[in-house]
């Protein structure tokens, strides 16, 4: 009689072991997706933070599994899951309170982009597992929890486990769309992981004995005032920047930022983690960018005419976001027709609002670029494409073999394709890949390098390959621009027409929609970057002088392999050819290297003006670096963290061991 009358006092209904399973489940599914969007200020949300985040995640519930199946041999098992799920709702409540400083303190807002994507990974890995780790463990604890103190009530065993395993399934479906398609766009990621923490805090209510409900409602309590009173950005911006507005869309995290510090005032649209990196781009006054890549990019339509503007000039812009690339097309062709296509009607919308001004006309649609492709009858001069994904990732399905085959039937004969391309230098494997598709294609594809930027225009044509040179023919008088805009619009056709356009449709991977290697790519160009500044040796056959006729030539094409090339075939060393490696190394971005280059000019300067020039292009170098340093010292510091997070999780699990 005392065994049963003890079964029952520890044994819980079905019933509300049912519906807390289902709220854990919706809790947690709903946590773990906006996990990644509380992260994406601070880390982005690259396919590393994702890999990150779901692998934490899975190794909490993992152990928090293996450790409630531990202390489900305690009479305590309903007692322990009420606790487990109060406490995991506390935490995931919390976690928006903490995320801005931890990330703000993992990856400094400071650091250039291409030098961050370690930090970056190392950091959302850390940040994951201390703000998501303890939540997901104890709700890992609470399924063999729930089914052993139903099954103490005198429940079968298999239907019990199935009914629980059914629930929760069915929560975690509910929170996956709820948190994606309507909590996150709607409320924030905020409001919607207070919401999954008061949903574990009911759940743990519901299941908890009697003197369990003050610290339920406490609990409950905590998560409305932590969704309800947590207000300002989830991001800070820089100091001497205005932050004009905060979206989070359905795809992303979105500000429009407005450099008061510049002159003219620069407004970006700035995306996820930011950094040095921006979306659109409007500078006050003008219908240019200060020579960003948008300015490079209305060459196109003169590739298209052989140096002339195509009659009825149409275009396509995917990847459109705040419209920059159709102000410059206002200024640069009026009267051409631009029409913009972007995944994210919010970007669209913040165009709109934030960056006024004469813009093409056209039409506009909020859809993905490939599916408006393939479903469009309509045909172009010229298709840009400038969609990133988080941040950096030219989406694979807008690089491949199948989506150049599409872009290549929707333009007009003699049309051009027009891609924005993150790259270093000429060898950058990411725009050799897309090179060499792209060649398959279209049987060529050139690329020139955006003179001080991370971009590369890569073009091809429908036809015959493009000849930059004929740029040097264009009749201007019709571009509706100041007289500041004009100059820059003439310096930037006579820059084209004599620059270095590199043939890159081939010595890359081919691009197929069932291998996408983009990703893999990326990480060669801006994580497995080397840069041990060593000086170039001179070792060849060729004498200073020669080497130096060479590396000129190869300098004024912005070749800077070629000038590399030419430094280390020189015998000996000399003050222009050290300075000129230098140069080279620094548009490589090879910092830690070209400050070596000047260091070793300085010592072979013939003249005083000599030793200033490169005086001056050393300190700058060295200004450059510290940003770099500071990337790299982040990436060190939190590649420590994540082997701590990791030991004290082994101890962890060694430490439940014995205690359970």
């Amino acid at each position: 009689m005392g065994e049963a009358t003890s079964a029952a006092a520890t044994s819980l209904g079905p019933v509300r072991a049912t519906a807390a399973a289902a709220l854990a489940g919706f809790g947690c599914m709903a946590a773990e997706l906006t996990a990644v969007r509380l992260l994406a200020p601070h880390f982005g949300d690259s396919a590393y933070v994702w890999t990150n985040v779901i692998g934490v995640i899975l190794a909490a519930l993992a152990a928090g599994a293996w450790f409630g199946g531990r202390l489900a041999g305690r009479p305590t098992a309903q007692r322990s899951a009420s606790r487990c799920l109060l406490v995991a709702g506390a935490c995931t409540a919390l976690a928006p309170w903490l995320a801005g400083g931890l990330g703000q303190w993992l990856l400094p807002a400071e650091l250039p982009l291409d030098a961050a994507m370690p930090a970056m990974v190392r950091g959302s890995f850390v940040a994951t597992a201390l703000l998501f780790g303890p939540a997901m463990l104890c709700i890992g604890a609470v399924s063999p929890l729930l089914v052993t103190a139903v099954v103490r009530g005198g429940r079968d065993v298999g239907r019990t486990a199935g009914g629980m395993a059914a629930a929760g399934t069915l929560g975690s479906l509910g929170g996956t769309f709820a948190a994606t398609h309507f909590l996150v766009p709607t409320f924030g990621c905020r409001v919607a992981m207070g919401l999954a923490g008061a949903l574990l805090a009911a759940a743990g209510l519901l299941v908890g004995p009697r003197g369990a409900r003050v610290a339920g409602g406490a609990v409950l309590l905590l998560a409305g005032c932590a969704a309800a009173l947590h207000q300002g950005p989830l991001r800070q911006v820089a100091t001497g920047h205005e932050l004009l507005a905060e979206v989070e869309s359905r795809t992303q995290f979105l500000q429009v930022v407005r450099d008061l510090t510049a002159a003219p005032a620069r407004t970006a649209l700035v995306i996820n983690e930011g950094l040095d990196s921006f979306h659109s781009l409007a500078l006050a006054g003008s219908a240019f960018t200060g020579g960003a890549y948008y300015d490079w990019h209305a060459l196109a339509p003169l590739l298209a005419g052989d140096g002339q503007r195509p009659a009825g000039l149409r275009a396509l812009s995917i990847g459109d976001a705040a419209g920059t690339l159709r102000a410059v097309y206002a200024g640069v062709h009026p009267g051409a027709q631009v029409d913009a296509v972007d995944i994210d009607g919010a970007a669209m919308a913040l165009g709109d609002r934030y960056f006024p001004g004469p813009k093409a006309a056209g039409e506009r649609c909020v859809v993905d670029g490939r599916v408006f492709l393939a479903a469009s009858r309509e045909r172009w001069h010229v298709v840009h494409v400038d969609a990133y994904a988080h941040q950096v990732y030219v989406p694979a399905h807008l690089a491949s073999r199948e989506f150049f085959v599409a872009a290549r039937e929707r333009l007009l004969d003699g049309g051009v394709l027009a891609c924005n391309v993150g790259a270093l230098h000429d060898e950058d494997p990411v725009l050799r890949a897309i090179g060499t598709t792209m060649a398959e294609v279209f049987g060529h594809a050139r690329a020139v390098l955006v003179p001080n930027s991370r971009n590369a225009l890569l073009v091809a044509r429908r036809g015959a390959a493009p000849t930059p040179a004929s740029l040097a023919a264009f009749a201007f008088g019709r571009e509706q621009l100041t007289t500041a805009d004009l100059e820059h619009w003439r310096w930037l056709v006579a820059t084209a027409a004599a620059a270095r356009w590199v043939d890159v449709g081939s010595g890359g991977e081919r691009l197929l929609d069932d291998r996408p290697v983009l990703d893999r790519l990326l990480a060669a160009s801006y994580i497995d970057r080397r840069d041990a500044a060593i000086l170039l040796a001179c070792e060849g056959t060729v004498d200073a002088a020669g080497a130096e006729l060479t590396a000129y030539g190869s300098r004024q094409q912005r070749d800077w392999r070629g000038v590399l090339a030419a430094v280390a075939q020189s015998r000996a060393p000399s003050f222009l050819l050290r300075e000129w490696a230098g140069d080279a190394r620094w548009s490589l971005r090879e910092l830690r290297s070209a400050a070596a280059e000047y260091a070793a000019a300085l010592a072979l300067a013939p003249d005083a003006e000599g030793r200033a020039r490169v005086q001056g292009k050393a300190d700058t170098v060295a200004a450059e670096l510290l940003p770099v340093a500071h990337a790299e010292a982040a990436s060190s510091r939190n590649g420590w963290l994540q082997l701590a997070v990791l030991v004290v999780a082994v101890l962890g699990v060694g430490l439940g061991r014995r205690c359970a």
